[in-house]
């Protein structure tokens, strides 16, 4: 196996067209994340994401998409942004992950997102996380039937909400695709509101980030799209939703509603209106991705399984950082904890910071 490693924004497009099709001949890799698109996309805003072109007999089977720092850390492509990650290639592709880091001039690899089924990193797997998804496969009816089945009363309580809305407001409109930039900007705004209001890092206040959004929200093709979606009440802007779709999954990735509306529950008629249109542009999933969050286990109907990890290589760097997380192991089992909590609690927020830079 040749492992060719360029820069993500050097791929011709004879590369980026077997990477295509590649993606869409395997539904493991449905996800708009693993489109060549996504990474050219965060590649057009930051300079360090890279692509290991795997190669068997000099044809293209795989694709190994990254970012790597001065240190040779690795991180998937758009790093905290990134809800999926993986290799892109056949199935039963003959690579170890350490010769696959090796060839890729990295130390270690960092992953949070990875597809649970993907054989290559199983051994590196530390915990196993769900993915919520909305399955619409069969369409909206039978997603509809079966939330009913499992008794759920969202539905009930939506339709509720949506009459209070049209009595008081005036009638619903959602538009599933708008190009207006002022409403991704008033999307951004609530957004970093929310963040702050719950004492969780402003995504939005990295230049990069914004960058990246906007670059989404301008691509269209048949194959990958940003979607900016919108609920009005007459002409008043209820909720807003910028995500991605592929070919048959729309990610649901950065919602926000209007504050002034809360007690209507406006993102959750806004999901349920997405889901009844999604039919008709060929959607199979709206993925909502990872979390504890109480609507996205009243909205599922099914789930993906991801893992969190990390691949390391001999290194002072990896050295580095086995001993600073034995440290912090120690610490917790000590009585040291209560006088470390403090600064533990100001290293834990800059980590969280780092992890979008």
């Amino acid at each position: 196996m040749n492992i060719n490693v360029i820069s993500a924004a050097e791929l011709s497009s004879e590369q980026l067209s077997q990477w295509s099709i590649l993606q869409q001949s395997n539904p493991e890799l449905a996800s708009p994340y693993f489109c060549p698109e996504f990474t050219v996309a965060v590649a057009s805003v930051r300079p360090d994401v890279y692509v290991a072109v795997l190669e068997d007999a000099g044809q293209a089977v795989g694709f190994f998409p990254f970012q790597r720092n001065r240190l040779g850390i690795g991180k998937p492509v758009g790093g905290a942004l990134s809800d999926y990650h993986g290799v892109i290639g056949v199935k039963n592709l003959r690579l170890g992950p350490r010769e696959l880091l090796h060839g890729c001039d990295l130390t270690c690899w960092d992953f949070d997102h990875l597809i649970a089924s993907q054989e290559l990193f199983q051994e590196y797997h530390r915990t196993i996380v769900e993915s919520h998804i909305m399955d619409l496969s069969g369409g909206f009816a039978s997603y509809v039937s079966r939330l009913r089945e499992n008794g759920s009363k969202l539905l009930k309580q939506t339709n509720k909400s949506i009459r209070r809305l049209e009595r008081h407001i005036g009638p619903l409109r959602f538009c599933h695709q708008v190009n207006d930039i002022g409403v991704l900007r008033t999307l951004l705004r609530w957004k970093s509101a929310q963040y702050r209001r719950f004492g969780l890092v402003d995504v939005f206040n990295r230049f990069w980030t914004v960058k990246l959004l906007e670059q989404i929200h301008a691509t269209s093709t048949d194959d990958f799209s940003g979607m900016l979606s919108v609920l009005y009440a007459d002409d008043e802007l209820l909720a807003v939703h910028l995500g991605m779709r592929s070919r048959t999954v729309w990610h649901w990735w950065f919602p926000s509603h209007n504050p002034e509306y809360l007690r209507y529950s406006p993102g959750i008629v806004l999901r349920l209106r997405a889901a009844q249109y999604a039919e008709s542009i060929g959607i199979k999933i709206i993925d909502m991705g990872k979390g504890d969050t109480s609507h996205k286990f009243r909205l599922r109907t099914g789930t993906i399984k991801l893992a969190e990890g990390r691949v390391e290589l001999p290194s002072l760097t990896t050295a580095a950082r086995k001993l600073y997380r034995n440290t912090e192991a120690w610490v917790r089992r000590t009585p040291l904890v209560a006088v470390a909590r403090v600064p533990g609690r100001v290293i834990k927020c800059a980590e969280r910071k780092m992890r979008f830079r």
